[in-house]
């Protein structure tokens, strides 16, 4: 516990150090807006009419919250060997590597989550969002929200231990593929029969909508209302069960053989 809690502190000063407190708060808050500026834009001013824009609005802001976690644990593999150079250091510690990625990744979920909050405190009122929370789905899938997301962060972990050089446009052609094969902008029910299909069994899928209808109150699309809200917290806690035991056991065999191949304290100038 106390690595883990050490992680989570070494996490919180790499994301503040830059400027004084007091800004990095209104960064906090800022930060955010752009994720779904554009939802209001498309939804909000143009697409008047579909009414999808709690959907859209609440999927983005939920797909943030995960996203952010996932892809940060990914580039921390590359930022700690390259620009900090204190890889090799993580690895000779009595913390295990994954225990640290794991303690980054709570700090990174919790400062999404609370740039989330701030932001839905003016949104809701302001776009007349509907809002009937449900407070034990919401805690519930929050916490499972955070193993999804980190056993996805530490399998993509697990290939960057194994890359010299940080391939970013792979990294962005799998943050662009999630965010539309998960229903987080649209439903997945306006693409052919064989995605919707798919996109059923995309990780993210059941956590967004599980937080859209534990907010909500609401069914807000065809997309899996066949689940209730329950089977819905089953299949995310199934989800967090099965991608973070794979993204233990990557990071595992991942450590091991970048240790064998030298590849912890390389440095590309990159």
């Amino acid at each position: 516990m106390k690595g883990f809690l050490a992680s989570m502190y070494i996490g919180l000063q790499i994301e503040s150090n830059w400027t004084k407190k007091w800004v990095w708060l209104l960064y906090l808050a800022a930060y955010p807006i752009g994720s779904f500026l554009a939802v209001i834009i498309l939804y909000g001013i143009f697409g008047q009419k579909t009414g999808l824009l709690p959907y859209a609005l609440y999927g983005t802001i939920f797909y943030y919250s995960l996203s952010m976690v996932f892809f940060d644990m990914a580039f921390s593999v590359h930022d700690d060997r390259e620009h900090y150079q204190t890889l090799k250091y993580i690895f000779l510690s009595s913390t295990s590597y994954r225990t640290y990625l794991c303690g980054r990744a709570a700090t990174r979920y919790l400062i999404a989550l609370a740039g989330i909050i701030i932001n839905l405190c003016w949104l809701i009122p302001v776009l007349r969002l509907p809002f009937h929370p449900d407070w034990g789905y919401l805690i519930a899938g929050a916490i499972l929200g955070y193993l999804v997301a980190a056993g996805l962060g530490l399998a993509v972990a697990s290939v960057f231990l194994l890359t010299i050089k940080l391939d970013v446009d792979v990294v962005d052609a799998l943050f662009g593929g999630i965010f539309v094969l998960s229903g987080a902008l649209f439903p997945p029910t306006a693409f052919p029969a064989v995605f919707a299909k798919i996109a059923e069994f995309v990780p993210l899928s059941p956590f967004i909508e599980l937080m859209r209808r534990a907010i909500s109150g609401k069914i807000l699309t065809s997309f899996l209302s066949d689940m209730s809200t329950f089977q819905l917290l089953g299949r995310v806690a199934l989800s967090a069960a099965v991608l973070f035991a794979l993204g233990w056991v990557l990071v595992f065999f991942g450590s091991r053989q970048a240790q064998r191949k030298g590849y912890i304290d390389v440095t590309t100038a990159f």
